[in-house]
């Protein structure tokens, strides 16, 4: 299912098998989360409330960063944060990945496309906890803010 999107068929036939050939109503939907003033060497850690009525697909993760020392972004002249990122559903205490990975590596910003290699179902009425850790030097400047958005589609079966 890898390329630069995933087609709606595909995000169709990934739901069906999970949900018994009940019927279905997807609803694109994103999650976003924002960090500020993320100094070097330091974490911060922050909460995503996935909806009770719903369970979420994520297909990716996308992200924008401010360096305090940067000039206006542009498409092409976005920075490559030096973030890692982790992961956590509170539903299944499970980490997305074993350890924190580098933002760049498991996001997309502007014309880097780094989808999911397989879409996550997470159950409604979880929490996502993610924790972001700025590894950079001092020259590389503090990161003043932050955003990072969970797209995907919410997920309701109806019965038949």
């Amino acid at each position: 299912m890898q390329s630069e999107s995933y087609s709606i068929t595909d995000i169709e036939q990934f739901a069906s098998r999970f949900y018994g050939g009940r019927p279905l109503l997807l609803t694109p939907y994103a999650y976003n989360t924002t960090f500020t003033t993320l100094t070097q060497s330091t974490s911060q850690t922050n909460t995503v409330n996935i909806t009770a009525n719903a369970d979420f697909i994520l297909l990716g993760f996308h992200h924008r960063a401010v360096v305090d020392t940067t000039a206006i972004q542009t498409a092409s002249s976005k920075n490559c944060p030096y973030v890692r990122m982790l992961v956590t559903d509170s539903g299944t205490n499970e980490q997305f990945t074993n350890s924190a990975i580098d933002l760049e590596n498991y996001s997309t910003n502007a014309n880097i496309i780094n989808l999911l290699e397989y879409p996550r179902i997470i159950s409604g009425r979880s929490t996502l906890t993610i924790q972001v850790t700025n590894y950079a030097t001092a020259a590389a400047g503090t990161l003043s803010v932050l955003d990072i958005v969970l797209a995907g589609v919410l997920v309701r079966a109806y019965t038949k």
